[in-house]
């Protein structure tokens, strides 16, 4: 027998195509031998050329094999080939080509928000860039984003090492973006948590101060202060608005000296800290003050009603405690501090494990005019609905805006906390954090906040409405939608001018987030 030729498609020929009565002798011969087996001359002879012939018919159907593995490759790479046609086909009738070019510039400026260079510890600098991701797309694309510096003046810089070439590279990436940043103000953020260099120069941070007079806004989290960098003083931030400087170690145990290297910041008017800053310029001209990792030596009333007192234009305080700060109440109770501060409009406080923080504050001090209140908590803490009753009727202040996040509350203490604050336009509530308790967005809290339940309803002004609850929470639905129904009624009708007249709000915005939970079809 003789195989056909291999570029033909038709299965190559065997040679040995043994019967069934010989593979039945051939076996019994296999299975039936007792002793010594002698196999005669001539069956032996034919027995090699059976397996001559087998080991030709092998190699073609190995050859055979290797072709048709060679066509499936031929074949699959020219599928890649007609997909990728196919996709730049289908790109000339994309929509997106159909932008003009003002549109898709607004667009790109949105996505380069948050430009990311990072790189701790691979060999390799990665790159997270919407920007340059953007520039290589086509020359569209390209001409559009190298002519709008906008979207190359949001950097975040994470990169920790002391690689020359990987430093030299950064170097060259970080000249080639700020030149086309250029001349419009920077927003920097720095992220060294995982930098465990103690001493020694940033690669980056000596470019990135001959463009100073640029920093609008100037974010550093690391371990280490900026001193111990090498970052020299005395220079000017003419430009500079807002700074975030979080820092977990001081020299010595002693203060952070970082922020005595942005005295010449004349237009710094939002600081975040985990210091109290010095009352020198340009520090008392604050509005906005964000104390970070406080410790009860900070948190104490005396220093904080010093705090507020040296710095008469704040308008947004903002209360951080250390997580791994033990506070109790008791020793921060201090009743010969009860300040009264008229300046303060906006509050944010968070708590951990206790909140201590959150008692000192609402028994220390009074803010009348406050109308933004901010709690949250990272860890389940229990709401103090006694103390911020007392807060909000001692300071006589009209909130407009409260948010409670990750607190453990049941519904009767959110519907007595909701009580005193009849101003109330927008209500956002998470309780997503806490799995181990009731929520307390339940059918009687919704109940409450009805129109018609009650003459004098929960928040009768609100018109914005946030609730996040926990997965496993049970939630009313046609209770709800019947609440919404009840807060909403047609501009311009008889009904909105009747509620508008007795002081009840439309409501405008609900969004209502759930994790992991089908949807009801039939509600």
């Amino acid at each position: 027998m003789t195989s056909l030729c291999a570029r033909c498609a038709k299965i190559p020929q065997i040679r040995v195509n043994l019967s069934f009565e010989e593979i039945s002798r051939i076996e019994h011969d296999l299975r039936s031998e007792f002793g010594p087996f002698v196999i005669r001359p001539e069956r032996a002879e034919e027995v090699k050329q059976m397996l001559a012939l087998a080991d030709k018919d092998i190699e073609d159907h190995d050859s055979e094999i290797a072709r048709l593995h060679g066509q499936i490759l031929i074949i699959e790479e020219g599928k890649r080939k007609l997909e990728a046609q196919r996709a730049r086909l289908r790109a000339l009738l994309s929509p997106v080509r159909k932008l003009p070019n003002e549109i898709l510039s607004r667009i790109f400026q949105h996505v380069c928000e948050n430009n990311s260079l990072r790189g701790y510890n691979a060999h390799t600098l990665p790159i997270h860039f919407s920007a340059m991701t953007i520039s290589f797309v086509c020359s569209r694309w390209r001409d559009l984003a190298l002519s709008s510096p906008r979207l190359w003046a949001h950097l975040t810089i994470g990169v920790c090492t002391r690689d020359a070439a990987r430093e030299l590279r950064l170097i060259n990436i970080l000249t080639r973006l700020l030149k086309r940043s250029s001349p419009l103000k920077l927003s920097l953020n720095i992220d060294c948590n995982d930098c465990y260099l103690r001493e020694g120069t940033l690669p980056f941070l000596d470019l990135l101060l001959q463009h100073a007079h640029r920093w609008e806004t100037f974010t550093f989290h690391a371990l280490y202060p900026l001193t111990l960098y090498q970052m020299p003083s005395g220079l000017h931030f003419p430009s500079l608005v807002e700074l975030n400087i979080r820092t977990f170690e001081s020299p010595l145990g002693g203060p952070l000296p970082d922020l005595n290297l942005f005295e010449h910041a004349p237009r710094l008017c939002t600081l975040a800290t985990t210091e109290a800053p010095p009352p020198k310029a340009p520090f008392n001209k604050l509005e906005s003050l964000h104390l970070q990792r406080m410790n009860i030596d900070l948190a104490s009333p005396p220093v904080l009603a010093n705090i507020l007192h040296n710095y008469p234009s704040l308008k947004s305080l903002s209360l951080e405690p250390d997580p791994f700060e033990e506070g109790d109440f008791e020793e921060l109770r201090d009743p010969t501090v009860q300040g009264t501060w008229r300046n303060i409009t906006c509050l944010v406080i968070e708590a951990f494990w206790q909140p201590w923080l959150l008692n000192m504050a609402f028994s220390s001090f009074s803010f009348p005019s406050l109308n933004e209140l901010v709690v949250k908590s990272k860890c389940p803490t229990t709401w103090p609905v006694d103390a911020f009753k007392s807060f909000v009727t001692t300071s006589s202040c009209m909130i407009t805006t409260f948010t409670l996040r990750g607190f453990t509350v049941s519904d009767v203490d959110l519907i007595a906390t909701l009580q005193v604050m009849p101003s109330l336009s927008y209500l956002e509530i998470d309780d997503f954090k806490d799995s181990s308790s009731q929520s307390p967005i339940t059918s009687h809290f919704m109940q409450s906040l009805q129109h018609q339940s009650t003459s004098f309803p929960l928040a009768p002004k609100l018109h914005s409405l946030r609730l996040i609850s926990k997965w496993n929470a049970p939630f009313d639905d046609l209770t709800f939608i019947s609440m919404i129904e009840s807060r909403w009624f047609k501009p311009g009708s008889d009904l909105s001018a009747a509620m508008f007249s007795v002081g009840k709000a439309c409501i405008r915005s609900v969004v209502l987030t759930f994790s992991w939970r089908e949807v009801d079809a039939e509600v």
